[in-house]
């Protein structure tokens, strides 16, 4: 579970570092885009895969006799 919470946890981080990573808050452009944006959208997009690791990863709580 705590590898499950660590995936998480990267996405997370990354987006809230944004704003103190050089490389990102810059007049630069990635894509032809701002790069905050560019970088925000890409964390964005990989937490979604990163919380659907973590709902695979949790004890559903039923016995296996239900369903």
């Amino acid at each position: 579970m705590r590898l499950a919470w660590s995936v998480l946890g990267v996405p997370v981080a990354a987006l809230l570092a944004t704003v103190w990573l050089p490389f990102v808050n810059g007049p630069r452009l990635w894509l032809g885009l701002p790069s905050m944006l560019v970088w925000s959208v890409a964390w964005v997009l990989m937490v979604t895969p990163a919380l659907a690791f973590l709902e695979r990863r949790r004890p559903s709580g039923r016995s296996e006799g239900e369903r």
